[in-house]
């Protein structure tokens, strides 16, 4: 009677473990879907500054040759291309870029080459997935951890280094070493915020990295024998 007893302890361990994978699988699902979507208002951004730059532009152009550039200059000095253009559509496609990262690897939609995947057998195509998922998951680590430098990284001169102005209480210091750092070149901006932005991002991709690591260990282990 006592193993009957283990058996179905073992098997209710199992379902309940089964239910914990479901629940976590969807809810990161779902939350790469949501990133992505937002992602995606990156480049209705980038569509929109280009379209419109494109129609001020020839506009301009148009009434240049109707009128000439000077009276049409002091008129509506406004009618011109958007300045920063490229800038503003780099950011839009770099975070629709980002974004998208933790749905891509959800959906394994990396670029895969599966031209010997029918003679590997399904227990090598699986240990493939494995070994393919520890890489990416791996390579979002290494950008989690080397782009939070370009968020705190060291200014010109100094020795002082920014987890210590942090740890000494000086945030001032601390917020003046972000505003001093790197700016775009035609508009000026900022660039801490969009690596900040890059770093919540990568930082998804690397959770649904891991997770998919327990994804294609799990389908691994569950049935070693099947397919060989």
């Amino acid at each position: 009677m006592v193993r009957p007893a283990c058996a179905g302890r073992v098997a209710y361990l199992l379902d309940d473990f089964m239910t914990i994978f479901e629940r976590t699988e969807r809810v990161i699902t779902r939350f790469a879907a949501g990133l992505a979507l937002l992602g995606g208002l990156g480049l209705v951004f980038a569509t929109v500054v280009t379209c419109l730059s494109i129609i001020l532009k020839l506009v301009r152009r148009l009434l240049d040759g109707m009128f000439g550039s000077g009276p049409v200059g002091e008129a509506l000095p406004w009618l011109h291309a958007i300045l920063g253009e490229e800038e503003l559509v780099t950011y839009g496609v770099g975070l629709a870029l980002f974004a998208a990262l933790p749905w891509v690897m959800i959906r394994s939609g990396h670029i895969r080459i599966d031209l010997f995947e029918p003679v590997f057998g399904r227990h090598l195509n699986r240990v493939l997935n494995l070994v393919a998922d520890i890489a990416l998951a791996a390579i979002a680590y290494l950008i989690l951890t080397r782009q939070w430098f370009l968020i705190v990284k060291k200014a010109r001169g100094s020795k002082e280094p920014f987890g210590d102005l942090l740890l000494q209480g000086d945030f001032a210091q601390a917020a003046d070493r972000i505003r001093t750092s790197q700016e775009s070149q035609i508009l000026g901006l900022p660039l801490w915020p969009t690596y900040i932005v890059a770093e919540i991002c990568v930082a998804a991709f690397f959770i649904v990295a891991c997770f998919c690591v327990w994804r294609s260990a799990r389908d691994l282990f569950k049935n070693p024998q099947a397919g060989q």
